[in-house]
């Protein structure tokens, strides 16, 4: 956890926190939690905490605006900060709210026509979580799409390859732009090899039947049935309607199956950009069949509590 990390808290340069933050390739939560550190003369833990309850605050906003403007009832964006990804990951300081909020926030502005705030925001998805590349490759694929529906109408493909040039150069830029500059400050070779690596499922059914108190085993088990059922949706809505939000659900769902499963809490964070594009997609799309795993998702907040003892109280 970055923020009881003593080894992190002794750094001074972003560059330094960015090394010791996930071998430098997660910069984005860090760096922006130095800067609120230093402007608001707050200690960094503090800070770290600040960001991630803005963050998901400001989602939740901005996501029932969205909606609201579509002519969906913003109470959707409910569903959206309730996933346990969101609590879980900011009480434990992690990247994945800042992660999903920016991947999220850039879909959006990219289905809006704003393509420069898209790219930017794809860009810090990418920073603070390496994972969120595949997003970027989902509005890439989005865009190729659109160019072969169109292919018939006169220049078209030159329209949708400059509507996705800043979407995608912005958040390829920051990638690598990212890791050659830490490769020059350690004085080693540019590493892309960690920025491909997905979540991992890494534990048995039975390991989490193991774990104390039996109801974080119940809880955990619950929540992994739930995302394997999200898995299964994304694959169907992406096959139905083939739009960013879709296709990004589906690549973020194909990511989990590297290997098997994860403690709870890697199950929570590693899943939650696919409930959030899938919720997003059903809303957008009318599909209830998409909204079903993320609500029942976003119910089991509730007994969080009472299925992991303490984890309101560290």
């Amino acid at each position: 956890m970055l923020a009881r990390d003593p080894l992190l808290l002794r750094h001074s340069t972003l560059a330094d926190l960015g090394a010791q933050a996930f071998r430098a390739n997660r910069i984005g939560y860090p760096a922006l939690a130095a800067l609120v550190s230093r402007g608001a003369h707050v200690t960094l833990p503090v800070a770290l905490l600040s960001v991630n309850v803005a963050v998901v605050l400001a989602l939740t906003a901005g996501f029932a605006l969205y909606l609201r403007s579509r002519g969906r009832s913003g109470l959707w964006a409910l569903a959206l900060c309730l996933l346990p990804g969101f609590l879980l990951a900011t009480l434990r300081d992690l990247t994945d709210p800042l992660a999903t909020a920016a991947a999220l926030g850039g879909v959006i502005a990219y289905t809006r026509g704003r393509r420069w705030p898209a790219g930017v925001l794809l860009g810090v998805a990418v920073l603070t979580r390496d994972v969120m590349a595949l997003v970027v490759v989902a509005v890439a694929l989005d865009g190729a799409g659109r160019a072969w529906r169109e292919r018939r109408v006169a220049g078209s493909a030159r329209r949708v390859a400059a509507d996705l040039a800043p979407v995608v150069v912005i958040p390829a830029i920051a990638f690598v732009g990212w890791r050659l500059y830490v490769a020059s400050r350690n004085g080693g070779a540019l590493q892309l090899s960690s920025a491909l690596h997905f979540p991992t499922f890494d534990a048995s059914l039975s390991a989490a039947f193991n774990s104390h108190p039996q109801s974080v085993a119940v809880w955990d088990v619950t929540y992994q049935a739930l995302m394997l059922v999200a898995v299964v949706v994304a694959l169907f809505a992406v096959w139905r309607n083939r739009d960013a939000f879709s296709i990004g659900a589906a690549l973020m769902a194909l990511s989990l199956f590297v290997a098997g499963f994860q403690p709870v809490w890697g199950d929570t964070r590693d899943s939650l950009p696919v409930f959030a594009l899938l919720l997003t997609a059903g809303v957008v799309n009318r599909r209830r069949l998409e909204l079903l795993p993320c609500v029942a998702a976003a119910a089991m907040t509730a007994l969080i509590p009472f299925a992991i003892p303490g984890v309101l109280t560290g």
